[in-house]
């Protein structure tokens, strides 16, 4: 995940490498279950979610996009200080056709001014809608199918690994000044499953990888490959044989020689479970 290229060094600093371990029944690799936007179900007759905004959840574009952005609309006072901007890139009539921008004709008295820009796969994670349902048509509202449904009917809210946990802090999250990237830019992160959370029930191929390991991962097992809390029926606790593993994986992995460009050493963020700090130390 980091912006540093590998092979170079030039107009940039060498950034150190972290090892980022994921532990079980870890609440910071959580995150809330996916529901069925309103769009979603409005669109297939059900019924929708009180509340004043859709639900919205990081996901990636399978094409590019051309959207309108309203002129101004960042900020509340950013019309307060129009003088100082560039003209848009144009706007929109009243029936939704562009009209570029020319400094030799003035926008209808009903259009919008607007920017134009242009979404791509290639740009990550956009906030958009959630537009799965159940294979029986009906919508999600939790994790599980149905309640207490087993595991087989149910899908996992924990991540696998911290990697997409840290790409949407990359890619959403502002430094002080208003820029992104504000992981990739400081250090380069490799993640590494000592004990994860979530597990991959039908496998994964060694390409699809996004943690430090090698080869395909087999199917994994609840109770023996990861440890959940939630859903709470299904709470699978680590064995003390689990935790010897995970600190042994933890020991060789700072023993061992950080990747280049890394300086000689490896920065640990240890597993994120409270009880971890003093087995894993």
């Amino acid at each position: 995940m980091s912006t540093a290229d590998p092979g170079s060094t030039a107009g940039a600093a060498t950034l150190p490498v972290i090892a980022v371990f994921s532990g079980p029944t870890a609440t910071i690799g959580n995150s809330p279950p996916l529901v069925t936007s309103n769009q979603a179900r409005a669109r297939h007759g059900l019924p929708v979610h009180p509340g004043r905004f859709d639900v919205l959840r990081a996901q990636r574009l399978a094409a590019p996009v051309t959207v309108y952005i309203a002129a101004h609309s960042a900020h509340p006072l950013e019309g307060d200080a129009a003088e100082l901007y560039a003209p848009p890139d144009g706007w929109l009539a009243a029936d939704g056709t562009f009209v570029p921008y020319s400094a030799a004709s003035a926008p209808a008295a009903d259009g919008t001014p607007v920017y134009m820009a242009t979404l791509a796969p290639e740009d990550g994670l956009y906030l958009l809608p959630y537009m799965a349902r159940q294979a029986d048509g009906s919508a999600w509202d939790d994790a599980t199918a149905e309640p207490f449904a087993p595991r087989e009917r149910s899908r996992q809210t924990f991540y696998p690994d911290a990697s997409r946990i840290y790409e949407e802090i990359d890619r959403f999250g502002l430094d002080g000044q208003g820029f992104a990237s504000s992981l990739s830019t400081v250090a380069d992160f490799r993640f590494f499953r000592a004990a994860p959370s979530g597990g991959y029930t039908k496998g994964l191929p060694a390409a699809a990888r996004t943690d430090e390991g090698e080869g395909d991962i087999p199917p994994e097992t609840l109770g023996e490959d990861y440890w959940i809390y939630f859903p709470y029926h299904l709470r699978a606790e680590p064995h003390l044989i689990t935790l010897a593993r995970a600190t042994n994986l933890v020991q060789k992995t700072l023993k061992a020689p950080a990747p280049s460009p890394g300086p000689s050493g490896w920065r640990a963020a240890p597993p994120p479970r409270r009880p971890c700090t003093g087995w894993a130390s």
